[in-house]
């Protein structure tokens, strides 16, 4: 639209100055009216008979015998499914001939010459273009177009470049520096060596659309003041490169790493032993035998039974060993001594 209002105004422009003023009788006199051999076109686009919002923001492409003369995004400064100030022109030899249009793949049903018409459409060959021919074109579409895709550019055969580096008033560069490197619009598309006062670089940036493009040489990372254009299959020997003088930079102070306090290790409580309990022995049970009562009848029965126990070793008969002797002479000690005391009065 702005290139539509600048060319409309310098028609006005060329329009005032044809006129010109006779200072004798004030008479205006016109000449010819100037020509814009130029067509804007606008209108609505239809996919099978509808509008769609889809084709918003894809590119309406011109043509002309397959060469591109005009292009606008669909909605563009425009509603939805429309397309306005498509320019074509001027170009005299294409004149007369049918313009197609094209949404990526597909071709619309319409064509509209270049140029003036007659009132049945076809081409009219003489009439005047007057003014930028604004024609309003549906345009319609059988099925929806598909993006066509962006070509992949050539590649382009890298450039081989040496020579010799200067550095301020020094015809060498510094021992330390020993790689250069070479860039296009910031990017890095090739690597060198660098060895006193000699370089040499390949610059590879892969495809035809750095051609003509500016490399700009970097050492030490300091950008030389020499340039180079970039041509694929390029070789050049001799070439000299400017670099203003070389500052080293400041050596940075490493900081001393602080010690490392060693960590106080941190006793290990012992367990807490709990002791094993040592079995006793089980004490084993002798039953005490009981004593048989003896009924102390006479002194003789005493005796004789005194004897009995005597002659059988000493031992009771129920068991129980000497202490079961002992025992029985401790109980029949009163009653021999009672019965003794009677014998004695008696007698």
């Amino acid at each position: 639209m702005k290139k539509y209002t600048k060319l409309l105004f310098i028609f006005v422009i060329g329009l005032v100055l044809s006129f010109s003023i006779s200072a004798d009788d004030q008479i205006i006199d016109a000449q010819d009216i100037p020509e814009l051999h130029m067509l804007i076109l606008q209108g609505d686009i239809f996919v099978s008979g509808n509008t769609n919002s889809q084709l918003d923001g894809l590119e309406l492409t011109a043509k002309i015998d397959g060469k591109k003369v005009g292009s606008v995004n669909i909605s563009e400064s425009t509603s939805s499914s429309r397309y306005v100030a498509l320019e074509v022109g001027p170009d005299p030899a294409l004149e007369g001939k049918n313009i197609e249009f094209w949404i990526g793949n597909q071709k619309a049903n319409e064509t509209r010459p270049f140029g003036p018409t007659t009132p049945s459409g076809t081409y009219c060959k003489g009439c005047s273009w007057v003014l930028p021919l604004s024609v309003t074109l549906d345009l319609n579409f059988n099925s929806f177009p598909q993006p066509t895709p962006t070509p992949a550019p050539a590649t382009a055969p890298p450039a081989f470049i040496t020579g010799n580096v200067i550095f301020g008033s020094v015809l060498s560069a510094p021992d330390q520096l020993t790689e250069i490197k070479a860039f296009i619009n910031g990017e890095l598309v090739g690597l060198g060596t660098v060895m006193g006062p000699d370089f040499s670089i390949t610059i590879d940036p892969g495809t035809v659309d750095y051609e003509g493009k500016e490399v700009i040489f970097e050492i030490g990372g300091t950008q030389s003041k020499t340039n180079y254009i970039f041509t694929g299959d390029d070789f050049i020997t001799d070439y000299k490169l400017f670099f203003p003088e070389y500052i080293p930079p400041t050596p940075t102070a490493t900081p001393v790493p602080l010690a490392t306090a060693t960590p106080t290790p941190t006793a290990t409580p012992e367990p807490t032993r709990t002791p094993t309990p040592v079995p006793e022995p089980t004490p084993t049970y002798t039953p005490t035998p009981t004593p048989t009562p003896i009924v102390i009848t006479s002194s003789t029965n005493s005796e004789a039974l005194i004897s009995a126990e005597s002659s059988e070793g000493g031992c009771n008969s129920r068991g129980g060993g000497p202490a079961s002797v002992g025992l029985i002479l401790l109980s029949l000690a009163p009653a021999y001594v009672i019965n003794r005391s009677r014998k004695r009065k008696i007698s």
